[in-house]
């Protein structure tokens, strides 16, 4: 079996073994009791969705993916407590019309568009974050934590673990010579993991390698799942479009991993360019002028090669489509032809069945105690 090859720093790795050591002496403090756990179990279902590489398991999708399976069984309110990375504003904060990434988050910015219906909020504090959901008029019957992993304060009912197929686990290293946020046997807190981002294709005998090599050793499921994309999206209208296969792309991206859509986007259309940038980055008006450049640089006049004599037009994730339109001084033209692409999580062969069933397993225990 050949994983996808990615890049490790070895000359780095001592002050992963710190690093490491020191991770290792918190999850000792947490599991001797040194440091408080909350559990919430009694009052309400809690799944923790989270991985121990940082960044570009695919954490937002799959709570998507959550929430349209909890939707679909007529599951709720539902609710979704994220720290909302790198956001502007502090201590807890409840989505509502009108607000802004910045203010938000990137993640749970792009969730509250997508399900207004829900609740969505943030707070660093995770222990005061669900206590505040709890204390609303019509508090939620479930809560979904994005990114808790090594947030280990609260204790979820259910802890799901990713690991993305394309930087798998156990080839990885702790930081800095790798992007692990801990030693691999971390993983074994899970109660599920996730191999994210596999081929469509991947065999019975990968699947059997990849479950016998997993730092696990208490027996949970192992379920493996792919990405999937259907329209591309206006990012003015917020609306599916058409786009002829022949137009030109240039694909913009401030994401961990976007190996993915980069692909996706390569078969499907004529990729002119790709401006990467980093994860969860706030584009500048700089930035802006460079989106520009690359477009108007196809010709001297700023149209296609092809016959259609269209534009071309900028492809980028629904994560960035949520940051461009934080920015007020993006030309109204310039917006016209940008787009993105959402990302839609399926599983493999037959394990949605019985993932799905396990969270609604979970969620449906009864807890009237509480």
């Amino acid at each position: 079996m050949v994983l996808p090859k990615f890049h490790t720093f070895p000359v780095l790795l001592p002050l992963s073994w710190i690093y490491s050591g020191v991770m290792g002496i918190r999850n000792w403090m947490f599991d001797k009791g040194y440091l408080r756990v909350t559990s919430f179990e009694n009052r309400v279902a809690v799944i923790g969705v989270g991985n121990i590489c940082a960044g570009g398991a695919g954490k937002t999708p799959h709570i998507e993916y959550l929430i349209r399976l909890l939707q679909g069984e007529g599951i709720g309110p539902i609710a979704v407590l994220s720290r909302g990375y790198r956001r502007e504003t502090k201590g807890f904060l409840l989505a509502t019309p009108g607000i802004t990434s910045s203010k938000l988050g990137d993640e749970s910015f792009q969730l509250f568009r997508k399900f207004p219906d829900i609740i969505i909020a943030v707070d660093e504090d995770r222990v005061h974050g669900i206590n505040r959901l709890l204390k609303l008029p019509e508090p939620p019957k479930v809560i979904l934590l994005d990114d808790c992993f090594q947030h280990r304060y609260v204790k979820p009912g259910l802890n799901i673990c990713l690991t993305s197929y394309r930087r798998i686990v156990y080839h990885d290293h702790v930081l800095p010579a790798g992007l692990l946020r801990e030693d691999e046997s971390g993983m074994d807190r899970t109660d599920i993991v996730i191999v994210t981002k596999c081929p469509k294709s991947l065999r019975d005998e990968e699947e059997n390698d990849l479950h016998a090599r997993m730092p696990i050793t208490k027996g949970q499921p192992i379920f493996y799942s792919a990405y999937r994309y259907t329209s591309l999206y206006s990012l003015v209208t917020n609306q599916p479009v058409e786009v002829d296969p022949r137009r030109e792309v240039l694909i913009v991206s401030g994401v961990a991993d976007p190996a993915v859509m980069v692909d996706y986007v390569e078969r499907h259309y004529r990729l002119l360019d790709h401006l990467s940038f980093g994860d969860h980055h706030r584009f500048s008006y700089q930035d802006l002028r460079e989106m520009q450049k690359r477009l108007d640089n196809v010709n001297h006049d700023g149209y296609c090669t092809n016959n259609s004599g269209e534009k071309p037009i900028i492809i980028t994730t629904e994560k960035d489509a949520a940051r461009l339109l934080d920015m007020k001084s993006i030309n109204p033209e310039l917006k016209e032809r940008i787009y993105y692409l959402p990302t839609e999580v399926f599983f493999l062969g037959d394990h949605a069945k019985s993932f799905n069933q396990k969270i609604l397993d979970y969620v449906r225990k009864d807890r009237t105690n509480g």
